[in-house]
Parts: structure tokens; sequence; C-alpha cells
């Protein structure tokens, strides 16, 4: 069996200050199959870091994102690729996260470096399930909305909470 490479991925969202919803960082870039497909960033993590500092690192390095404008918020699933009857040229763990982006959407500089196009889009729920091509990453992305949808409810709670302590 060959060497089995790690690799961070962050799904990446900003809160839109209109509507409270998450839109979600897309870059195209060209698929192994040679379409061009939309992805969120990832890449190999380096002998000595976590998946957390190389999911950040890797964000930032493939975004055009200031690491200080990411929030880490949690793991989202671990996935395993493995080359059984020569289906990928690679063997590689994939470990997902969340991140939710606070600056400025407009910072966001993608570059065209190894698969990327340089063109990215910051979508909406129902843009990403109708954008990204594998059913596991389109579950992924529905399970964040929901898990952002409810750490919105739990800060309206805290917040009422502690508007009547006052």
């Amino acid at each position: 069996m060959s060497e089995i490479i790690q690799s961070a991925w962050g799904i990446i969202y900003y809160l839109d200050p209109v509507d409270g919803e998450p839109r979600y960082l897309l870059i195209k870039r060209h698929a192994l199959s040679g379409k061009i497909e939309r992805v969120s960033p990832k890449w190999k993590i380096k002998w000595d870091e976590s998946l957390e500092v190389a999911a950040i690192r890797e964000v930032s390095e493939e975004s055009g994102i200031p690491i200080n404008q990411l929030k880490l918020k949690q793991l989202l699933w671990i996935t395993q690729i493995r080359n059984i009857d020569n289906k990928w040229p690679i063997d590689k763990d994939v470990t997902y996260f969340l991140m939710e982006f606070v600056g400025d959407p407009n910072v966001v500089s993608i570059d065209q470096i190894e698969w990327y196009v340089g063109i990215y889009k910051w979508a909406n729920l129902q843009e990403v399930l109708g954008l990204i091509y594998y059913q596991d990453i389109r579950e992924l992305i529905r399970k964040s909305y929901l898990l952002i949808k409810q750490g919105q409810k739990d800060n309206d709670v805290k917040k009422k909470f502690l508007e009547q302590l006052v």
C-alpha cells in the first residue's frame, strides 16, 4: 500500500449582514476528470502540524484570507479515499472543519495555482447544493448549515438571558 496523505479541508462561511444567512466560499478548480468543479479550499498537512493548524493555514494560503479572520468552529467529518481498482491516483485521509470568516468577503483572492482556476463565489445554501458535484460534500454543507443555525439560536437565548439579568 502506498503512503496515506493527510489532508485538511475547510468549509468556510460568513454570515450575511442583511439576512443573517451563511454564505459559503466555493473555488473553481480542475478535477482529475478534466472537468471544472467548485470546492472548498484544502491541501496536505505538513508533518509537524496538527489537523486544526493545517486547515487554517491552508484555507488562508489558498484564499488570501488572513489567519486572524478565520475561526475554527468544529470538526465536521473525516473520510478515507483509497486507491481501490486504480480509481484514485493516491490514498488520502481528509479531515473537514467548519470555519467562520469574520472579515470582509471582498478580500478573498484566489490565485491560479495548481488545480485552481482563480475564480471564487460566496454562495448561499441553495446555490451550494446546486453547484457541488459530490453528494457527501453537499451533505456536509447541509450539516454545517444546521450547526450554524443552531449556534445562532443558542446565541439569541444567551443574549436574552443576559438581558434579563441586567
